[in-house]
């Protein structure tokens, strides 16, 4: 905690806070001459506020000086050192070119604080991150919030902006992830606690769509080599798509069964949560993978399931639906966009690649994998997420004590 009283006769230290919708400045809060942060003197009353900035405020040739200070922690400092200079310039040791006061900080516009927030995206974050913020904030969120300036921003617009999402017709689950895109932005901005909880919009956690076992041996009946082993890669790793994409032959080690999700600076891949991590493969994938690389002659930088060019391959979705296809298991029903029918060609819904990584997490849950090694492997920030494949799984004690039961005696 900060002391200032021995600078409180020369140099004052202030803060601009925001109330009923204005920016005065306010008097710190001292106990036993410290500073407490945030708060400041309100009406008489000790107020908390974090918005706003600090500033050091002075006489000068009879006239007040304001300075803002770029942070907490330089309070001090700037003041000990204005507080030289001026005992300097009142002894005639120094002499300064009048300065003139601080403007008071501009006000940021909404449009200017979207502009800066995806641009900090783009640059931080991953391209499909950033693809998949723009138009949310850019289009969504720009005709949703109809004030000029981020300060002005209410529990209300936030509310409003669910509403708008809502009136498009999007569902419950999209219009939270949107959400979560909006109060990232303002969060950036230091504005917090703008919703209750109350107001998050509720939607079914549904339980994780898997491969069954005779699908998988479909699938795998009519694949070629390369797509074989490319879906017995997806289903024994568990790796998301981008992963997939960008794994080479440095991230396997054929002795130990592991396989590693690595950054790839040449390719601007990061691992999702800026986590690398490790998992092991079964012995069999293993020894498949090593009379691959043996085919190929495979150099440890090459990409294991590159395209015709040895480049990543974005379309690794394609082959799952193509021998999905080939093995007669689409369901007949599903319609793109574009109006394609998966009974007429590949295109159906309920084969795609991060079905794997369900399949992947409920069966070793099944098998007794215990949670927190499984959210290791699955690359999981928050068990929240591993823990939503406990649904889709029982235990075999579980059935022993169903088909034990007396329900089951009467439908025998």
């Amino acid at each position: 905690m900060a002391r200032a009283k021995q600078y409180a006769d020369r140099v004052n230290i202030i803060k601009m806070v925001k109330l009923n919708g204005k920016w005065p400045f306010a008097r710190i809060v001292e106990r036993n001459g410290r500073i407490i942060r945030d708060h400041v003197w309100v009406d008489g009353r000790d107020e908390h506020h974090p918005e706003g900035h600090y500033y050091l405020e002075w006489y000068e040739d009879g006239k007040r000086r304001r300075k803002p200070v770029a942070s907490y922690d330089l309070l001090l400092p700037a003041a000990r050192a204005k507080s030289i200079e001026l005992n300097a310039i009142k002894a005639g040791l120094i002499t300064l070119p009048e300065t003139p006061v601080a403007p008071v900080p501009t006000r940021l516009t909404m449009h200017a604080a979207i502009d800066q927030y995806l641009e900090y995206i783009r640059k931080h974050r991953s391209l499909r991150t950033y693809r998949t913020y723009r138009p949310v904030l850019n289009v969504l969120f720009r005709n949703s919030y109809t004030k000029t300036y981020v300060d002005e921003v209410t529990r209300e617009d936030i509310l409003k902006f669910t509403s708008d999402c809502f009136d498009q017709g999007l569902v419950p689950r999209t219009v939270y992830d949107r959400l979560v895109t909006v109060l990232q932005l303002f969060k950036r901005h230091g504005y917090k606690g703008l919703v209750e909880a109350s107001d998050w919009p509720s939607y079914v956690e549904t339980i994780r769509p898997i491969y069954e076992p005779e699908e998988i041996a479909a699938m795998l009946r009519n694949a070629d080599p390369d797509e074989a082993i490319l879906i017995k890669f997806c289903l024994s790793s568990g790796f998301r798509d981008r992963e997939i994409r960008y794994v080479t032959w440095r991230d396997v080690d054929l002795r130990n069964s592991v396989v590693r999700v690595t950054a790839k600076p040449l390719w601007k891949f990061k691992p999702k949560n800026y986590e690398e991590r490790a998992v092991p493969l079964p012995a069999a994938m293993i020894e498949q993978l090593r009379q691959l690389k043996a085919r190929r002659n495979a150099t440890p930088a090459e990409l294991i399931f590159p395209n015709t060019k040895g480049k990543p391959n974005s379309l690794h979705i394609e082959v799952v639906k193509q021998v999905a296809h080939r093995a007669k298991l689409n369901c007949g029903q599903c319609v793109t966009k574009h109006g394609n029918r998966c009974g007429h060609g590949p295109y159906c819904q309920r084969f795609y690649l991060h079905k794997f990584r369900h399949t992947f997490a409920t069966e070793h849950l099944r098998h007794g994998i215990d949670v927190r090694t499984l959210q290791g492997w699955m690359g999981h920030r928050d068990i929240q997420s591993t823990m939503v494949y406990l649904k889709g799984i029982q235990s075999k004690d579980a059935l022993v004590k169903v088909n034990g039961g007396s329900l089951a005696a009467y439908i025998a």
